[in-house]
């Protein structure tokens, strides 16, 4: 009698994934990508982010671009641009929460880069930064 040959078990989680992502918009799959990876290498991030679709503009210290802001949170924003840049270069942000609110202009630093745009860290810190960053993210929908 010839002994049963042992198979590896197949991980059923994985073919559901893939029929999940399959059935995403390229936009949900970059963003599911981007939280696997974060997941992968460890969430640096010390505050919750709200998701959002935010048109900003920024400047470097030699062009200005055009982007989406797709997360905020106290410390910092994930722009969705293709944006040449520098990690380390500082950034000037400007963008309106909603049509008729005045428009919010804030300094950061690049933190890190992605095939699908940049993390920026705010500039500024302490309590009366913290509380404006609160009530920006409290005014978005």
């Amino acid at each position: 009698m010839q002994k049963p040959v042992k198979l590896k078990k197949y991980n059923i989680r994985i073919a559901k994934l893939l029929e999940v992502i399959l059935n995403m918009s390229e936009e949900q799959q970059e963003t599911i990508l981007q939280h696997a990876e974060e997941l992968v290498r460890g969430d640096r991030r010390f505050s919750d982010r709200k998701s959002c679709d935010l048109p900003v503009h920024f400047a470097t210290t030699d062009r200005t671009h055009k982007g989406y802001i797709k997360n905020i949170s106290k410390n910092g924003v994930f722009i969705a641009s293709q944006a040449p840049i520098t990690i380390g270069e500082a950034v000037l942000m400007v963008f309106k929460v909603d049509r008729d609110s005045k428009a919010v202009k804030l300094k950061g630093e690049i933190a890190h880069a992605t095939r699908w745009g940049i993390g920026v860290e705010f500039a500024a810190k302490g309590p009366r930064f913290d509380q404006r960053i609160t009530n920006i993210i409290q005014r978005i929908r």
